[in-house]
């Protein structure tokens, strides 16, 4: 694993590492070259319009998340499928609705790295760029894993930030306070093989001092970060909504109906 240093705040805190979940769930949801998916093509908004699959299996096991049964059930939710399923279904959705985005969301995209890179070898093969939703724990864990995206052009990484701090990050993930730091390791390693990548925060939760903090701290990994910086809010589907009673969680932002609420 990566070097990690928590912070002195932080030390007392307990938690799962996210890089031993992640091998936890790779024996579950990958066989060989094949990954678990719930459903393999559905249109999405993103991006002015991307063609994505669902996943099944994460790493981490955040409070507002706003996937189910993929995250939190994956013994018992989906069915394996190759590259070459996953890629076929997902370039005819795209065909169908005319996007040239694609992408597979709603868990942790790095699970399963054969299928992942015999996945991106045909994209490449394509017309279409795919999107790698991850949140950067294994990447910021293993910098040759990063570095073995460089050839691949007809990608883009989007590195999922949960919180503006090691404290807040714990109280949303449960995670271990000093793994926060693996995806800024993930965006630095990115950024020096030459990968295409953006960083999105998730700051629902957050206030003004941590949000100035969080944009420091991606300048100091790369001033680039900043023009591409996405802050998430959360969206209050039902299930968000009680997973958030259940851990006594309110957000000072949500997303309603393509704008920000404060509350």
């Amino acid at each position: 694993m990566a070097n990690l240093t928590p912070s002195q705040s932080t030390r007392a805190m307990k938690g799962y590492d996210p890089i031993k979940l992640t091998e936890k769930m790779e024996s579950i949801v990958v066989d060989g070259n094949m990954r678990k998916y719930a459903k393999l093509s559905r249109p999405l908004r993103f991006y002015g319009g991307t063609t994505s699959a669902v996943e099944v299996g994460c790493n981490l096991r955040c409070k507002f998340c706003f996937s189910d049964k993929p995250v939190f059930r994956p013994q018992s939710t989906g069915k394996f499928y190759t590259p070459q399923q996953v890629f076929n279904a997902l370039a005819k959705g795209a065909k169908r609705y005319g996007h040239k985005l694609i992408s597979a969301s709603a868990s942790e995209g790095t699970l399963g790295r054969q299928h992942l890179f015999e996945l991106l070898d045909l994209v490449e093969e394509s017309e279409y760029v795919y999107i790698l939703e991850t949140n950067g724990m294994t990447l910021g864990d293993d910098k040759a894993f990063a570095e073995k995206l460089t050839p691949y052009k007809n990608l883009h990484v989007r590195v999922s930030i949960k919180g503006t701090s090691q404290e807040e990050y714990h109280k949303l993930t449960d995670a271990i306070p000093e793994s926060y730091e693996l995806p800024f390791k993930g965006l630095k390693y990115l950024i020096d093989a030459g990968v295409s990548c953006n960083a999105c925060v998730m700051v629902s939760f957050s206030d003004a001092n941590g949000i100035k903090r969080v944009e420091e701290k991606l300048y100091g990994v790369h001033p680039g970060l900043l023009k591409s910086l996405e802050k998430e809010h959360i969206t209050p589907f039902p299930k968000v909504a009680q997973r958030l009673a259940k851990n006594g969680l309110k957000p000072n932002s949500i997303a309603f109906k393509g704008k920000v609420v404060n509350l």
